[in-house]
């Protein structure tokens, strides 16, 4: 029995033409932070994890990253092997094998149990939210930020230095 392997080539690998390779590179993940120690932003890209390239601005090392993946693809296709797929290009069904530790499997499950739903749900429910952990984070940090601020201004006027006794913080005389 033959097996067919074009479904998995297209789940995550394509043999492309150029034109439309070049259009895939613009899909790709990239990433750029600042690394301290080198002194310069580094560009990243999650089809490629063994690619970087660096730049003194964002801009610039997200430029040389996109040199980078543009030659890796020619150096690919150039010796016929599968260039990646943008992940955004990507089929996912939904299902994955997770390994866990058996206490880890026993804790989830009676985690689970606890919250009155299935392990399947509970570790769903665990994924997404650290998914979304970060952006949940930095809103929080936001709105932290807005309420510090809002309460110094409100400290600010109550406790004015340079007015003893202002008409709004007296009591009324009845």
């Amino acid at each position: 029995m033959q097996r067919n392997t074009s479904k998995s080539k297209l789940q995550g690998y394509c043999k492309d033409e150029g034109v439309r390779m070049k259009n895939s590179i613009e899909e790709y993940e990239y990433h750029i932070s600042y690394s301290e120690e080198d002194a310069a932003y580094i560009g990243t890209v999650s089809e490629f994890p063994y690619l970087s390239a660096d730049g003194p601005s964002p801009a610039a090392a997200y430029e040389a990253i996109k040199s980078v993946v543009e030659a890796a693809v020619e150096i690919l296709r150039d010796e016929g092997k599968d260039i990646p797929l943008p992940l955004s290009k990507r089929e996912y069904k939904g299902n994955i094998s997770l390994r866990l530790s058996p206490e880890t499997h026993r804790m989830a499950a009676i985690r689970a149990r606890q919250e009155g739903c299935s392990l399947n749900q509970f570790l769903t429910s665990l994924i997404e939210r650290n998914l979304y952990a970060d952006s949940i984070e930095t809103v929080i940090d936001k709105l932290c930020s807005i309420i510090n601020d809002q309460l110094k201004v409100t400290d600010n006027l109550i406790h004015r230095p340079n007015q003893k006794n202002p008409s709004w913080t007296k009591a009324p005389h009845f």
